[in-house]
């Protein structure tokens, strides 16, 4: 049962604003979690219907640690007995919202995961760009921008559906861990559904992306291997860096300052001079990029990877 109550958990809302969707969901053998953006569900060895505050029930659950006995009292309210230990969970009179998986289901191939962990770091949080809040799959890529850092995947295959996973999506598959067996898409949104009849469903993010192509089919420059003493040098730099984070390229160095006699700076060989990128995100590039055309700031930098990684870097322009 606490396996259950764990696997919901994610999507139950911390706020009030809604009090039924701070609550668990519990009928027809079943546990679910929603939040107003995300919904969990999966079975749960319980032959009652109720809507436990979430929170509650599951620190109960957790202080078993014998037999549990769950029974609704007259009051209403859920009680938990195991051993010595017995506690009271309210339960909401509120409806619970009615949410379930939609749309036609399509198979997905092992690896999608591993996918979705790489291009995480990579999803913006913008309001102004809706589009950019989330893992868009199409054709035989998935992409993913924070609006410095634009990364293409590509995948060896036609992904069967065009869809863009939202960033609230995203982080509870990254939090389950596992690889879903299968996904049902709709145009308001995604379930991804797990063995032993689990699910996640969560709202998309708009698929009508810019012209990415545009961007990453542009002609590069050679590029210059990205060594690991380029990211350890990075790692040195970081506790260094002002407030804008700012590291400077100069010849056969990196910098956080242009002048000689102030910051800090770790030679490197090979660096081009010129360019100015902002330290966190030249870090990301360590698990997507193994080469790339610094050379080309002002202009966005591209970058390459393994598995048919591609990408670009956009600098810090002086005025």
């Amino acid at each position: 049962m606490l396996a259950a109550l764990k696997f919901v958990r994610g999507a139950v809302a911390t706020k009030d604003f809604v009090p039924a969707l701070t609550h668990f969901c519990i009928a027809n053998h079943m546990v679910k979690g929603f939040n107003g953006a995300v919904a969990l569900c999966s079975p749960i060895p319980l032959d009652f219907d109720a809507t436990p505050r979430a929170d509650t029930f599951v620190k109960a659950v957790e202080a078993c640690k014998e037999v549990v006995q769950l029974n609704l009292t007259e009051e209403g309210s859920l009680a938990i007995r195991s051993g010595k230990f017995s506690a009271f969970v309210d339960c909401s009179p509120d409806p619970f919202p009615a949410i379930y998986p939609e749309g036609d289901k399509v198979s997905i191939k092992e690896g999608f995961f591993e996918v979705v962990k790489l291009l995480a770091p990579f999803i913006a949080e913008d309001a102004s760009r809706k589009w950019a809040n989330g893992i868009l799959f199409r054709g035989k890529s998935a992409f993913a921008t924070n609006n410095v850092i634009l990364v293409e995947r590509w995948l060896g295959y036609d992904f069967p559906v065009e869809v863009n996973i939202s960033k609230a999506a995203v982080a509870e598959l990254l939090r389950i861990g596992e690889e879903p067996t299968s996904m049902q898409v709709c145009k308001e949104s995604v379930t991804f559904h797990y063995a032993g009849d689990k699910w996640l469903r969560a709202q998309n993010s708009p698929v009508e992306w810019p012209d990415v192509e545009a961007v990453l089919g542009r002609s590069a420059a050679p590029t210059r291997p990205l060594t690991k003493e380029f990211f350890s040098a990075l790692a040195d730099l970081a506790p260094f860096v002002d407030e804008a984070g700012e590291v400077y390229f100069l010849d056969g160095a990196l910098s956080t300052s242009q002048e000689e006699k102030k910051g800090a700076r770790v030679k490197v060989e090979g660096i081009c001079h010129g360019p100015v990128f902002n330290c966190s995100q030249l870090r990301l590039l360590s698990k997507v990029a193994s080469s790339a055309a610094f050379e080309l700031y002002p202009k966005p930098s591209i970058f390459y990877g393994d598995n048919l990684t591609r990408g670009v870097i956009v600098g810090i322009i002086r005025p």
